[in-house]
């Protein structure tokens, strides 16, 4: 018995010696390949492979989501929504090469949201203020423009 590789949907299966260098169906796609052991495949195998991600996308995209979200942060809220996701490719980010970039990404997020945060409970306490009752003047008269609906 030995095990080999599917080249297409890289599922391990065991065969049969006698199955060796011939033609089989992987049991899980169903696409037939030639037989190899799996330590008898050649060095070429591997380069045609394509190279794995080591994460450094995912910090570029926390920095990208960190600029964009600093931006939106006049924008009630978009800033706090590109800042999470931020913060999330930017952890995810940590384990590549361009740590430094995720960590710069992530420090942006953070300002967004705490940003934007501020921003939110600027915008209510404005607007909460607007319609509350504005008591009379000392001598009993009211501003022409407070009570404008009336």
């Amino acid at each position: 018995m030995f095990r080999s590789v599917c080249p297409t949907c890289a599922e391990t299966s065991r065969f049969d010696d006698a199955q060796e260098a011939r033609e089989v169906e992987c049991p899980r796609c169903r696409t037939p390949f030639v037989a190899r052991p799996e330590r008898a495949r050649a060095p070429e195998d591997e380069r045609d492979r394509p190279p794995r991600s080591d994460g450094s996308g995912y910090a570029t995209l926390s920095l990208l989501l960190g600029v964009v979200a600093i931006c939106g942060v006049p924008c009630c809220g978009v800033g706090a929504v590109f800042g999470l996701g931020g913060l999330l490719t930017g952890y995810s980010g940590l384990q590549s090469r361009m740590r430094t970039l995720s960590i710069m990404g992530m420090i942006l997020n953070l300002a967004a949201v705490i940003l934007s945060i501020g921003a939110v409970a600027v915008y209510l306490a404005a607007f909460s203020a607007v319609d509350r009752e504005v008591p009379p003047a000392p001598d009993g008269t009211q501003a022409p423009f407070v009570n404008a609906k009336k």
